[in-house]
């Protein structure tokens, strides 16, 4: 799983993600016009951080400047987190949601790394009386975080970029047991820097066609297939196309999925991907060879709620990543994660995760570098009113590498007063 969505997903459990996709509000909904939910709200958080720049901390004698580069700094960080979502649901036909969520961080020492990220998201669920099935989840994110992308390119550098993910599905249901669905997905990437970013510009495109056989009331199994491109859309100053790191994929997957209002929920999503490079060498010297890679893939999250008291997640992924434009560098990433929020008073709920993923590189030929990381989060929610609450938290993020450089533990200590009305 890329680290920044895994640091994001395990911040958001702990502090309370604002954000519903196709999925009814959990929080808020007391502003209502009829079958229209309007939820505002804000989070501002106070985040003690020992490692803000993600370094090893480590002395290297034989070289001052590397070791001033990977010195340990710490800082105190406020977040201001605004949101808003309008929630439509259609009874018996489904869900609309459109919403912006905000995070404003401002660093107490170094002040030159404040940043802002915003995001605004689009969702529709529906069937219609006929058996149309229409899914649309459109997500643009415009960032500056310090937390670097699906190649982890830069981590701990403020990077001005954004991205722009689009997935949708269209079918029919045939029968009350099998419907068939055609999907097409669009992510784009785009650094404002393209002098010295190019290398991780992108787009991605998918397109596929899937059937699904129900097995019980309301679990059903599924076989899908995806083609995929990724094509680099900036090179470097000079280049064209002809050596970059596009790239063509198949992949082929299978599982199991669940209707709204299940104990289960998500999906059980394991494959196969066959991906193929478009260019063999990085350069007309022929010197760095790309390399095609065929392996199982996983897109997993399932949650659980065996009392209204309990919700379990658990999250299995595993992706082919290229780390940019003009290396053949890649890895794969690997990861499973696990989730528990239980209330243990009628006002105060225990929040506890842990994720492990393993990034293993092609390169260095003879000394490949691999990576694992460690994400571990623990917290405490209490309930001041039914939109009021206050917080506390810790999480650890751990990298450990057989390439020391790359190594780097951060921990963090969270504060936070939410509101969501």
């Amino acid at each position: 799983m890329k680290r920044v969505i895994l640091f994001c997903s395990i911040a958001m459990f702990l502090l309370g993600a604002s954000l519903s996709q196709a999925q009814p509000p959990q929080q808020g909904g007391k502003i209502r016009f009829g079958n229209l939910a309007i939820i505002p709200g804000v989070t501002v958080q106070g985040i003690y951080d020992d490692n803000i720049y993600l370094k090893n901390g480590k002395d290297y004698p034989e070289d001052p400047q590397k070791t001033l580069a990977n010195k340990k700094e710490s800082d105190w960080v406020t977040h201001a987190k605004p949101s808003l979502l309008l929630s439509y649901t259609m009874p018996e036909r489904g869900l609309i949601n459109l919403g912006y969520q905000g995070d404003f961080a401002f660093y107490k020492s170094n002040t030159s790394n404040n940043w802002k990220n915003s995001q605004g998201i689009f969702s529709v669920d529906y069937t219609a009386p006929g058996g149309l099935i229409l899914g649309i989840n459109e997500r643009y994110v415009k960032a500056e975080d310090p937390f670097g992308g699906a190649d982890q390119y830069q981590i701990g550098s403020i990077k001005k970029r954004y991205y722009n993910d689009l997935t949708t599905k269209l079918g029919f249901l045939f029968s009350e047991n099998f419907r068939t669905l055609l999907y097409f997905n669009h992510y784009k990437q785009k650094y404002d820097n393209s002098l010295l970013d190019y290398s991780q510009d992108y787009t991605i495109m998918e397109y596929g066609a899937g059937a699904e056989a129900r097995v019980l009331p309301k679990t059903w199994t599924f076989l899908r297939y995806l083609y995929g491109t990724q094509k680099y859309d900036t090179n470097a100053p000079g280049q064209t196309d002809a050596f970059n790191s596009n790239a063509k994929w198949h992949r082929v997957s299978a599982g199991l999925t669940w209707d709204p209002g299940a104990k289960l929920s998500g999906e059980v999503n394991v494959g196969y991907q066959w991906r193929r490079y478009d260019h063999q060498f990085t350069s007309a010297l022929q010197t760095a060879r790309r390399d095609d890679k065929d392996t199982w893939v996983a897109a997993t999250s399932l949650t659980y709620m065996p009392t209204e008291a309990t919700t379990l997640n658990l999250s299995l992924s595993r992706a082919i990543r290229s780390t940019a434009s003009d290396t053949s560098e890649q890895f794969t990433d690997t990861a499973v994660g696990l989730n528990l929020s239980q209330k243990l008073l009628m006002k105060l709920t225990l929040k506890a995760g842990f994720t492990y993923s393993r990034n293993e590189y092609n390169l260095p030929v003879g000394s490949e570098r691999a990576d694992n990381n460690y994400l571990a989060n623990l917290g405490l929610d209490y309930d001041i009113r039914d939109w009021l609450s206050f917080g506390v938290g810790y999480n650890l993020n751990r990298k450990n590498s057989n390439i020391e450089i790359n190594e780097y533990i951060s921990n963090q200590y969270v504060a936070q007063v939410k509101i969501v009305y």
